[in-house]
């Protein structure tokens, strides 16, 4: 148990534009005619240690704190790891600095000799290390509820983390880094995916959210750029997913693939802890913050923060990068492309079976999946950006045309043409029976559902009813069949692969025109963005219906001309799936 503060610390009013954790209090006022939520941010107490301290802070230099934010290094934790984790922490104080503050936070190790200390009691902050299976990490805070002081922090950290962060840099980086197709890595290398993991994880204990928008502000072609990175990183922000660089190629000379405190995180610590000096409470400071965020993030789109909890949004992702991702996605399956032929080599050794091989094939057509959400999410994509009076524009509108047909481009070249690279037998036929049929048929049904998602479906139809000139569903419906029944253009034999996806796709337009009764669920928590909808009383039917129609009419005239045996007992079939589906064998 802790006392609180008898003086609670000084609010700082939440402004969604900016990602920090926040605390809500419900306030009854007996001059307001409604009750009110406050809403603040979760920051640290950091206060000058006197008036002279204060004074030089205004004056624009950089002050040590009255109490620092402490870490310390659980005990347990093997030696070789301490050095990165503190590494972790010391990372931010480049952002203390940018809002005034030097040696704000700081990392220590555990006085393991000190009767007067436990690793549990609340005053001390603390990275513990768990000896377990578990691939993950967290970074916690407890907060004073009065208002949003972070009082401590037990960031966890467990053994096997170490597994997931080797299997994401292999599949991400092996390409271009060699370090990467080892099958232990160095400790240096070890030692840095722990450090950065770290660092990730205090940002979390110092108030900030994911910022999966922050990756959107780098231009694909620079993330190849050797100079761009290693000035800047490839994502301005660590808090982003963006996990390493997968975009670089082996011919453009990038040797940084790690993320780092970037432009993003320092403009976010600045806005939480920086001083507001001469004014008497939390309102008026919400003012200044305002003219903070005019001032320096409305010309500057890296400090931008788009909020993780987005569904429909698609410049906030995770696991992507760049402000294409088409573009960054084919980036990415040039480099697997270039790693899954090495999958057995790279896993090899001496009187091991082949199951290394097995998971590393696994995490190839992991990452490769990992390409195909970003791209999908363009699709009836609505960009969401939160805006104040004085800020010129909308705070939502779909995203661009040009994109979404990039998209469905994508998809179609990627995906629904069967990827033969990812199915090669020579791997398979030593890690599997399943030579790549039944599981590459997962793949595209899972793309072809998450296309025809009814909250994905209705925004197209809602987009095109305010701009005529939007992305459509009816757009959507013309590209998808074009591709995935062009071989009813070329006369090509169908082969296996396709036969499976075109029947994945009949049978999934089918399903649509029966519904379950009532509103479908949303597609996701957050109705204000994505609100439910009865496909019933949409055009969704209608346009499936005619689009079914249109498809039987053209299988039934080239059923009778295909030379290829199995291809006309597909399109054969198909006439009756559609026909019976349809009604149209009354």
């Amino acid at each position: 148990m802790v006392l609180l503060p008898e003086v609670p610390m000084k609010r700082r009013l939440f402004d969604p534009r900016v990602g920090i954790f926040a605390s809500r209090a419900t306030v009854f006022d007996d001059n307001s005619q409604r009750v009110e939520e406050e809403i603040f941010t979760d920051r640290w107490r950091l206060e000058p240690k006197n008036a002279q301290d204060a004074a030089r802070q205004q004056r624009g230099e950089l002050i040590e704190p009255a109490k620092p934010i402490v870490f310390y290094i659980d005990p347990a934790t093997p030696h070789k790891w301490r050095p990165y984790l503190k590494q972790g922490v010391d990372d931010w104080q480049v952002a203390f600095e940018q809002a005034g503050w030097k040696n704000a936070i700081q990392a220590k190790d555990w006085p393991e000799n000190d009767p007067n200390m436990s690793l549990e009691d609340a005053r001390y902050s603390v990275i513990r290390y768990f000896a377990s299976d578990i691939e993950n990490a967290y970074g916690p805070n407890v907060t004073d509820p009065r208002s949003g002081e972070v009082i401590e922090s037990h960031i966890g950290w467990y053994h096997n983390v170490m597994k997931l962060l080797k299997r994401w840099y292999t599949t991400q980086t092996a390409a271009v880094d060699p370090r990467a197709r080892a099958t232990k890595f160095s400790d240096e290398l070890m030692g840095q995916l722990v450090r950065f993991v770290s660092s990730h994880e205090v940002g979390h204990t110092i108030g900030l959210r994911h910022n999966f928008g922050a990756s959107h502000a780098t231009p694909v072609e620079k993330l190849r750029d050797k100079a761009f990175i290693d000035a800047n990183g490839h994502t301005t922000s660590i808090m982003d997913y963006a996990r390493f660089n997968y975009v670089a190629q082996p011919e453009d000379g990038v040797t940084n693939f790690f993320p780092r405190i970037g432009d993003y995180d320092k403009w976010a610590i600045e806005w939480n802890y920086k001083p507001i000096y001469n004014t008497t409470d939390a309102e008026e400071d919400k003012k200044i913050l305002n003219k903070w965020y005019l001032e320096k993030v409305v010309p500057n789109p890296r400090l931008r923060f788009i909020t993780e909890s987005s569904p429909v949004d698609p410049r906030a992702q995770s696991e992507d990068l760049g402000d294409n991702s088409m573009l960054a996605s084919e980036y990415g399956i040039k480099n697997l492309q270039r790693i899954l032929p090495n999958v057995v080599e790279w896993a090899k050794e001496e009187a091991e079976d082949y199951d290394m091989a097995e998971e590393m094939y696994g995490d190839v057509v992991a990452q490769y999946r990992r390409y195909i959400g970003p791209v999908t999410k363009w699709v009836g994509g609505i960009h969401e950006t939160p805006k104040t009076y004085e800020e010129q524009g909308v705070v939502y509108e779909p995203a661009p045309k040009d994109m979404q047909k990039s998209a469905v481009a994508w998809l179609n070249k990627h995906v629904f043409q069967t990827p033969v690279w990812l199915i090669d037998p020579k791997i398979l036929t030593l890690i599997t029976n399943d030579l790549g049929v039944n599981s590459l048929a997962q793949v595209q049904e899972s793309a072809i559902n998450n296309l025809h998602n009814t909250s994905r479906l209705q925004r197209l139809i809602e987009a095109k009813s305010a701009y005529p000139n939007a992305y459509g569903i009816e757009d959507l419906y013309t590209e998808l069949k074009n591709g995935i029944w062009s071989e009813l253009k070329s006369n090509q034999t169908v082969t296996v692969h396709r036969r499976n996806l075109q029947r994945i796709y009949v049978e999934k337009l089918l399903s649509m025109l029966k519904p379950a009764a009532g509103p479908a669920p949303a597609a996701s928590p957050f109705a204000a963005a994505a609100p439910s909808v009865d496909p019933m009383k949409t055009d969704i039917i209608a346009v499936t219906r005619a689009t079914l129609k249109e498809l039987h009419g053209e299988l039934k005239a080239k059923a009778k001309s295909a030379s290829d045996k199995m291809t006309r007992y597909h399109y054969e079939d198909c006439v009756m799936r559609l026909e019976k589906g349809l009604g149209l064998d009354d």
